[in-house]
């Protein structure tokens, strides 16, 4: 493949996987942002929860206190229980005159007197009772049916809403049925009088919190019960303690929204309840884990399938080129010297004995190369290995010394075997041949004219292996190119043209079949070139 097309390729998978990447980004953005939303979401829904809850337990607990002044009758000769939240009672005539029942001190009597008469004693105190300002008629919603589908805010804001209304109609019910129509006996009366009371209504006087009614029958004016506001404030706040531990209470106008208190103005303040992101769900975590996995795993197998796919592709071309270069040269020799033998041009024996010699050693080189594709398909088809059994070295490598010494010759190279001992390997005979021939072939080429101008082969037993080693005095192979050599077809067609004949498939078939008889092919550094072929001892 050339180098424009690799760039080509790789700048389309780069486009591929920045658009997979940038999808699975903005799909795990949407996912995270969806997720918290509905994290928040289920997180406001549990704090209007607490709220509605905590207004219910205030307004519940406020009422009672209502109710229990509600049924006391505030007469110096009725009396009365002690309220630890109540600072003091009175009652108005409606001249202003002021009644203070039961003890209070001096200061707090001043005090009292000062806020009343800032109100115009009896006159604004009844107007406050019966007008715009009483809470008691500001503290009922309207109901409103929640219908069809709504977001979960607008849901949770009706919800809020029409607990209002409920907890406001509850209160009106509960106060007014406490209203007062008793027989009192007074001693200083020869018959009892009949004393008929509205239900107390809570007010506000200068940021002080009051309980106001009017009473009427025998004894009109006004009655009214002076709260202590901190003490109320913190009985209702710890009756919520438990769900909102911050929260606070703020005094309150009427109609001041939904926070308020159906039963006394109050407004709950939820206080620094802030709704925190809560961590993802493990299952959604999971499931993003696993999706980015799957795309890294896909990118990266994407490009190793595309990476192997470029690298065969170069590697046919360079076999494809490097068989052309092989099978010219012999093929070109070929035709010229049997066009020269069949048309008589050559009378001389001993040319033509010479040009019989180069055809022939044309021909072993092409028989060869095909021995060696041949070989290497056929142990890509197999991809198993060969039978093996016990092989003396020895024999193995006399058999082989007249092929191998003939084709040195050819190169000007003498061979030199030399055992040790007498090793025996666990292997197959024809492999080990195959490989032999093959390094004896690779020095014969690159090895030719090297002094001393000879090839060693030679075997021995190291350990629980026997080594047979094929060493040359030729120019060696680089540190950088001892692993290079042994790839398929590594040669393109510019080296395989300026390099010695060969398409680079010596040197890979030989190492594959050593694997596959169990042992390894390396190359050693040295002076020259050593292949060492390791096996299996017997």
């Amino acid at each position: 493949m050339s180098g424009r097309s690799g760039v080509g390729v790789g700048v389309v998978l780069a486009m591929c996987a920045l658009l997979i990447v940038g999808g699975m980004a903005w799909l795990t953005r949407s996912v995270l942002e969806a997720e918290r939303e509905r994290s928040l979401a289920e997180a406001r829904a549990r704090l209007e929860e607490r709220i509605r809850l905590s207004l219910w337990r205030m307004d519940s607990l406020a009422a009672a206190v209502t109710i229990e002044e509600n049924q006391r009758v505030l007469l110096p000769q009725a009396g009365g229980g002690e309220n630890p939240l109540v600072r003091g009672r009175f009652r108005m005539d409606p001249d202003g005159g002021l009644e203070v029942l039961g003890e209070l001190d001096k200061d707090d009597r001043e005090k009292l007197a000062g806020l009343l008469d800032g109100r115009q004693p009896a006159a604004g105190l009844l107007t406050a009772i019966q007008g715009d300002n009483l809470w008691q008629s500001n503290r009922g919603y309207e109901v409103i049916p929640v219908e069809g589908p709504v977001q979960a805010a607008e849901q949770q804001q009706a919800w809020t809403n029409n607990e209002r209304a409920i907890r406001g109609k509850a209160m009106n019910n509960a106060v007014s049925k406490a209203g007062l129509t008793q027989q009192v006996e007074l001693p200083e009366a020869e018959a009892a009088l009949e004393v008929a009371s509205g239900g107390f209504q809570p007010i506000w006087i200068e940021a002080e919190p009051f309980l106001l009614r009017q009473v009427v029958g025998g004894l009109p004016g006004i009655e009214g019960v002076w709260l202590d506001g901190e003490a109320f404030r913190e009985m209702l706040l710890g009756e919520i303690a438990d769900l909102l531990p911050r929260a606070r209470l703020e005094p309150s106008k009427p109609g001041g929204g939904v926070m308020e208190l159906a039963s006394f103005p109050w407004r709950l303040v939820p206080g620094d309840e802030a709704v925190a992101d809560p961590a993802l769900r493990g299952p959604v975590v999971a499931s993003l884990a696993a999706g980015w996995g799957a795309v890294i795993v896909a990118l990266v197998a994407g490009l190793a399938l595309v990476r192997g796919v470029m690298r065969l592709s170069e590697r046919r071309a360079s076999f494809v080129s490097a068989v052309t270069h092989e099978l010219r040269t012999p093929l070109t020799t070929f035709r010229l010297y049997s066009d020269l033998l069949a048309s008589g041009a050559v009378s001389d024996e001993g040319k033509r004995a010479g040009y019989f010699r180069t055809m022939r050693r044309e021909a072993d080189r092409l028989s060869h190369l095909v021995e060696n594709v041949l070989a290497f398909s056929r142990i890509e088809r197999k991809g198993g290995k060969a039978p093996c059994s016990a092989v003396a070295v020895g024999p193995l490598l006399e058999g082989l010394r007249e092929r191998c010494a003939e084709r040195l010759a050819g190169a000007g190279l003498d061979l030199v075997v030399e055992l040790e001992g007498g090793p025996v390997a666990r292997t197959d005979a024809a492999g080990v041949e195959h490989v032999v021939f093959n390094l004896i072939d690779n020095a014969a080429k690159y090895a030719a004219g090297s002094e001393p101008a000879v090839v060693t082969i030679s075997a021995r037993t190291v350990r629980d292996e026997v080594e047979i080693e094929v060493a040359d005095h030729g120019p060696g192979i680089s540190a950088n190119e001892r692993g290079r050599v042994f790839r398929a077809f590594h040669k393109s067609a510019a080296e395989a043209a300026d390099s010695k004949p060969g398409v680079g498939l010596g040197l890979a078939l030989s190492r594959r079949i050593a694997r596959d008889l169990g042992g390894e092919l390396e190359c050693r550094e040295g002076e020259g070139a050593r292949f060492v072929l390791r096996l299996p001892a017997a």
